[in-house]
């Protein structure tokens, strides 16, 4: 019998205890509605440890992985955000969105294209059936927190308000110049860590070159406020109703800020204490194994083998001036093997050195042993993966923050920069030729990899443990700068400094008037007295 009662004790409390998860389960919404797939791997392997550590999750993304044998997690699919919209070629008279990248300046980029673009994407998350039925009034779904990712992405930002939920931005770049000036952190245009410029800021900079940096930057802030917000706003309310707060007040109050930023990679500049940065989530601890004959043509290329990819945004055939074919008769000229990223199937003759294809495993080739050099576009997740296998780079960088990543990497020893604008086979394979022959560059990074790989905590955990923190205290407002509630003149004191410029202006009026009036003064004593004189 004390057996039997024994048992029903274990029982009920076990029973209690599943009760006690199910009740008070933690859910957390993710939504990354941006379709390129460098960017959604690294939202993907944060979500997968939220999964891991009893979390619930339904992501929001264009690449769901599809994996039944995930518990308590559920994918709201938006790969059909890959075949565009119609409304996307009536916002560019460019043949794609390549093509535009290619013309335009980076500020003129992101305000014709980019924040129409996203928009239309935003409105399209809103408009998804699955996302119907979950924001429903009636729908009874709660949230313990919503995790965005950031960009012109921020009528996003409003589920968190519809489902009562904290707040929590996440970006697979830097921070945004729009994102810094919600939170009250300094916009500074001509400084070198200022990665959102037209002209990339530099050390020394002339005064002109400053002033027009400035105007720029600080018209797109204009116009982002201005133009995009109010759009937002309105997009924000029509699904969510016009009771919901100005999408503004929903950012400014997000608890923290994710952002994909290794101090080692990165210009040092101050930011706000609900700023956390992170790194390297989607590189994994162990690469997987490669397929056979990859790993035959790897092993056997005993003077060493270089790996080529654009990434997945950047399409070769749309390079002019005959890009394209200065590459393929520099690789076919190198004395080692290349690896490419490009579809053979597009290339008019077969080079023995040349092994072609669609996809390759990035990671597993970055860490085989026999490679010398990594020709990449300059994106932030690939340049991430070279620093951690300590692989040099020569960087040829489209759009984007691909050629402030490159310049950095430059700078810091580890490899060189083609531009777009200038490429020839002569100028390729000095390049190639350079970085792999100099030790430099291979030290270099060997050094640059240590300090990146040998941090003093896991990222990945680091993050996970921010987050429960902000489900735990429902929010962290604490964090928050209340300098960001203040208007844009308030923020640099330029009130202040217009008044005292105003007083010195009439001082020196003042001064100069009295200063007239006391040389005419003595002009009169001295006229009179020469008149005395002359009488």
């Amino acid at each position: 019998m004390w057996t039997k009662m024994y048992l029903f004790s274990i029982f009920v409390i076990l029973c209690g205890i599943v009760q006690y998860n199910v009740t008070h389960a933690k859910r957390i919404l993710v939504i990354a509605n941006y379709p390129s797939y460098s960017h959604q791997i690294v939202y993907r392997a944060l979500c997968l440890e939220l999964n891991k550590r009893g979390y619930e999750i339904v992501s929001v993304t264009t690449d769901p992985m599809k994996n039944s044998s995930l518990k308590n997690y559920r994918e709201i699919d938006l790969k059909y955000f890959y075949n565009g919209f119609p409304e996307y070629k009536t916002i560019t008279t460019f043949d794609n969105f390549f093509t535009a990248t290619l013309y335009l300046k980076l500020l003129d980029l992101e305000k014709s294209i980019i924040w129409p673009v996203a928009h239309i994407l935003n409105r399209e998350v809103f408009e998804n059936p699955e996302m119907k039925k979950l924001y429903a009034t009636d729908s009874n779904e709660h949230f313990d927190a919503v995790i965005v990712a950031q960009g012109p992405t921020t009528s996003m930002n409003a589920f968190a308000y519809r489902f009562n939920a904290s707040l929590i931005g996440i970006s697979s770049l830097d921070v945004y110049n729009n994102m810094r000036y919600m939170f009250g952190s300094l916009i500074l245009p001509s400084h070198i860590s200022n990665w959102q410029a037209n002209t990339l800021p530099k050390n020394n900079m002339s005064f002109w070159r400053r002033f027009v940096n400035f105007c720029e930057v600080w018209k797109q802030m204009y116009d982002w406020m201005n133009v995009h917000i109010p759009k937002e706003n309105a997009l924000a309310k029509k699904y969510l109703g016009e009771d919901l707060p100005h999408i503004d007040d929903i950012t400014r109050n997000m608890s923290i800020y994710l952002v994909n930023k290794h101090p080692a990679l990165s210009y040092s500049r101050p930011e706000q204490p609900n700023v956390i940065f992170y790194h390297g989530f989607h590189i994994a601890k162990v690469p997987p194994a490669l397929p056979k004959d990859l790993k035959q043509f790897l092993d056997h290329a005993t003077e060493g083998f270089i790996y080529v990819s654009l990434g997945t945004n950047v399409h070769w055939q749309y390079f002019p001036n005959n890009t394209f074919e200065s590459f393929v008769e520099a690789f076919s000229a190198l004395p080692y093997k290349v690896v490419w990223k490009y579809n053979p199937d597009l290339l008019s003759n077969k080079f023995e050195n040349i092994l072609a294809s669609k996809w390759f495993p990035q990671q597993s080739i970055l860490a085989h042993r026999n490679i010398k050099l990594f020709i990449y576009q300059g994106g932030m997740q690939s340049t991430e993966e070279a620093v951690h296998y300590g692989i040099p780079i020569v960087g040829f960088p489209v759009f984007w923050d691909q050629i402030y990543n490159v310049r950095n990497m430059k700078k810091l020893g580890v490899g060189a920069h083609l531009h777009k604008n200038n490429i020839s086979k002569e100028s390729i394979e000095a390049a190639v030729h350079e970085v792999i022959n100099n030790k430099k560059y291979k030290d270099q990074m060997k050094h640059l990899s240590k300090l990146y790989n040998d941090g003093p905590y896991d990222s990945l955990q680091n993050t996970v443990r921010w987050i429960e923190y902000v489900i735990q205290q429902n929010g962290t407002p604490f964090l928050r700068y209340s300098l960001g509630d203040e208007t844009w003149y308030r923020r640099y004191d330029w009130d202040i400094i217009g008044f005292l410029a105003i007083v010195i202006f009439i001082a020196s009026l003042l001064f100069l008037w009295a200063l007239l009036q006391i040389l005419r003064f003595h002009l009169r004593m001295l006229s009179n007295s020469l008149h005395k004189h002359t009488q």
